[in-house]
């Protein structure tokens, strides 16, 4: 039996218009950071070749994202949960949870996962095409902007010190612990 020790919801926390503006600026300053590095270490002329291709990646950034989520937590399969985010019928917006408890330190490795692979394949691909590197730049600052709403759950999973367990909701997330009562033996 599981009970839970802390609701978290970042939206009621945080609000969205701030999140928003912290995913905002992050991208931002990312972008110029990753930027300034990538000119740093190559002589390479920067081509606008392959913008439509760049453009598709934009676009589909945030479902590789998620499915990278998904991905790493394949083994609760089972239990994943999804709703619609908006109404229209026409516009296809999901978001996809594990409604079942993880253990919390296997849910915060998931929570930087999408970060550390397309981190590393944006870095290898702008050393083996630096032609192309302000466009692998702005898509490793546009998925660290991404990761933002990531980073606040991990500050907030970490800095409590209250369960074992994680269990996700469309609201947010429960922290649980595991509790052995009379009727499970």
């Amino acid at each position: 039996m599981y009970l839970c020790t802390r609701q978290i919801d970042i939206n009621a926390r945080f609000g969205l218009p701030r999140i928003a503006f912290l995913s905002l600026v992050t991208t931002i300053i990312t972008f110029l950071i990753a930027y300034e590095i990538l000119y740093f270490f190559s002589n390479t002329k920067l081509t606008d070749q392959y913008f439509l291709v760049f453009l598709v990646l934009v676009v589909i950034l945030y479902p590789i994202h998620k499915a990278i989520h998904l991905v790493f937590l394949f083994p609760y399969y089972k239990s994943f949960k999804k709703y619609k985010l908006v109404r229209h019928k026409s516009v296809p917006f999901y978001n996809t949870y594990v409604n079942t408890p993880v253990n919390i330190y296997y849910f915060c490795f998931d929570l930087i996962t999408p970060v550390i692979i397309i981190t590393s394949i944006c870095a290898y691909a702008s050393i083996q095409f630096p032609q192309f590197g302000h466009y692998f730049m702005f898509i490793l600052a546009l998925n660290m902007g991404y990761s933002v709403m990531d980073f606040l759950y991990l500050k907030i999973i970490l800095f409590s010190n209250e369960g074992s367990y994680i269990e996700e909701h469309q609201t947010g997330i429960n922290i649980l612990n595991k509790v052995d009562t009379k009727y499970e033996q």
